[in-house]
């Protein structure tokens, strides 16, 4: 494939990722599991954590866009950044609260998962360039 192809694929992957990841910010739209059980600096960093990755996939995105090099490492790091986010919760791994997974957010999260893997492979063919 093209360096150009790539680093466009690269840059469409990691939006659509953060794009996905939007709705399901924990207590809100998606997600209306109720995380009051845990320790208040769990769900802060917990969210901290999913607002850094969401904009540093827009940063590198653009870096793609420019035709920067070295994003395919970064992209394949956040790829898994995003892959461990939503193995996680589906494995109730963490956040583990006492409701149940809604249906929307289960479906939205093993789609971002599986498409986290594209994301990883896509990285992984442009470093090879």
């Amino acid at each position: 494939m093209d360096h150009s192809l790539l680093a466009t694929l690269t840059a469409a992957f990691l939006v659509w990722e953060a794009l996905l990841l939007i709705p399901m910010v924990p207590g809100k739209l998606v997600d209306t599991r109720d995380f009051s059980s845990l320790p208040r600096w769990q769900y802060n960093g917990f969210n901290a954590y999913l607002t850094s990755l969401g904009l540093a996939s827009f940063v590198v995105a653009g870096f793609a866009m420019a035709g920067r090099h070295w994003v395919f490492v970064a992209a394949l790091v956040l790829s898994l950044g995003y892959a461990a986010v939503f193995a996680a919760d589906l494995g109730a791994v963490f956040p583990v609260v006492p409701d149940r997974l809604p249906v929307q957010l289960l479906v939205l999260e093993v789609i971002a998962l599986a498409s986290a893997g594209v994301g990883a492979v896509i990285a992984i063919q442009g470093m090879r360039l």
